[in-house]
């Protein structure tokens, strides 16, 4: 809601009142000798001012100095703004409540994120921009109804980066509602001219749905743009088999696990294949491969107990603001997904996006149906572009 800053004379007072004052009569001499001068009433406002500025800026100061000491808490930003917004500098504030934000989201903390954006989007309600910033900060906490506001918003004021159209597309599978994704990842697809990321979700999307022939066609252009996207070609390789592309499907299932040797879904779907064409010994050999995976899986589930005690170890590390001792710590620990995304976090807290999309990348070969680790991945990388 937006208030009235604009307003008019108080009811009853003098400037309303329909009665005039009596004129007070006072000899000019006595105005000459109590009246100030007004060179000496200009320096007395002046020094008011210089006081107030000085009052603001050193109230400022100590926010700041509370900032550096507690980084990990929003309401201190959110006081700061506030005092930037009082002393006529509302762009600083904004931009003070957007890197807040950009660290929270690198510090996998999205709620106190979300509690700083709403102040700026308050503030200004017609940036498409920081209505994107919110929906991704809902997206990112899983708070998908909350996400879509904002998101339409941002599209509805005009944005040109596609990136809400991409997110709103995955808030909506996400929700259920595959028949409303569909043709926002159309629109997305052409918004940017057919990127990789609209493609190869699309394509993924119809695949779940059973649409093996357009999905097909969308996952072979995707991976024409990525030929490295494991996840891509593990769907590319489903759908070419579920339209009955057998020679196709076995080609593409061996590129994924030579670029991913551990995926053992992708074992599986090779051996299914090979023994549907008759080559016993070609699916023995993946079958074998695939049982040894699972058995790693069991043991690897044991050791997953004591590492996620270690990557919350390091969580508290990032929120209380101690990133490059985060990152040394989750740098020690064996890569599992949840380290892997762990250490994106981190990374990305600490400004370096290339190492964080690298430890994306690595958590989408080892495991490519994890979406929301796609969905950083895509955020990432538009941040990049946008920092070109």
């Amino acid at each position: 809601m937006t208030r009235n800053l604009l307003h008019g004379s108080a009811p009853g007072s003098a400037l309303s009142s329909g009665n005039r004052p009596q004129r007070l009569v006072v000899p000019f001499l006595a105005c000459v000798l109590v009246a100030p001068s007004v060179g000496a009433a200009t320096a007395s406002a002046q020094e008011a001012a210089s006081s107030k500025g000085q009052s603001s800026i050193e109230a400022e100061l100590e926010v700041r100095r509370r900032i550096m000491a507690h980084p990990e808490q929003p309401e201190i930003y959110l006081e700061l703004a506030d005092l930037q917004v009082t002393r006529g500098a509302a762009d600083e504030a904004v931009a003070t409540l957007v890197a807040s934000s950009n660290r929270f989201l690198g510090a996998d903390e999205p709620k106190k994120a979300v509690l700083v954006l709403n102040k700026a989007v308050e503030m200004r309600p017609d940036d498409a921009e920081l209505q994107f910033l919110l929906g991704k900060a809902h997206t990112q906490n899983r708070d998908f109804e909350a996400a879509e506001a904002p998101l339409r918003r941002a599209i509805e004021l005009g944005s040109e980066d596609p990136s809400p159209l991409v997110y709103l597309g995955a808030i909506l599978w996400e929700s259920g509602r595959m028949a409303e994704a569909e043709p926002v990842y159309r629109q997305a697809i052409e918004a940017t001219d057919r990127a990789f990321m609209p493609l190869s979700q699309l394509g993924r999307l119809l695949l779940w749905q059973g649409q093996f022939e357009d999905a097909t066609l969308l996952l072979q252009e995707a991976a024409q743009k990525n030929p490295r996207d494991v996840g891509t070609l593990f769907d590319l390789a489903e759908a070419l088999r579920g339209s009955n592309q057998i020679e196709a499907a076995i080609a593409t299932y061996r590129r994924v696990v030579l670029l991913a040797p551990r995926m053992n879904k992708a074992h599986y779907g090779l051996a299914m294949l090979l023994a549907r064409q008759g080559d016993r010994e070609g699916s023995k050999a993946e079958f074998e491969i695939y049982n040894q995976g699972i058995l790693a899986a069991e043991e690897g589930n044991r050791m997953a107990e004591i590492q996620d005690g270690e990557v919350d170890r390091a969580g508290l590390m990032l929120r209380q603001g101690q990133v490059e001792e985060a990152i040394a710590h989750l740098e020690g620990l064996e890569e599992t997904v949840e380290v892997l995304l762990a250490r994106a976090q981190a990374y990305r807290a600490a400004g370096d996006l290339e190492a964080a999309l690298e430890s994306l990348q690595r958590a989408v070969a080892l495991d490519p149906s994890r979406q929301d680790v796609r969905q950083l991945v895509a955020s990432i990388r538009m941040e990049m572009a946008q920092g070109q």
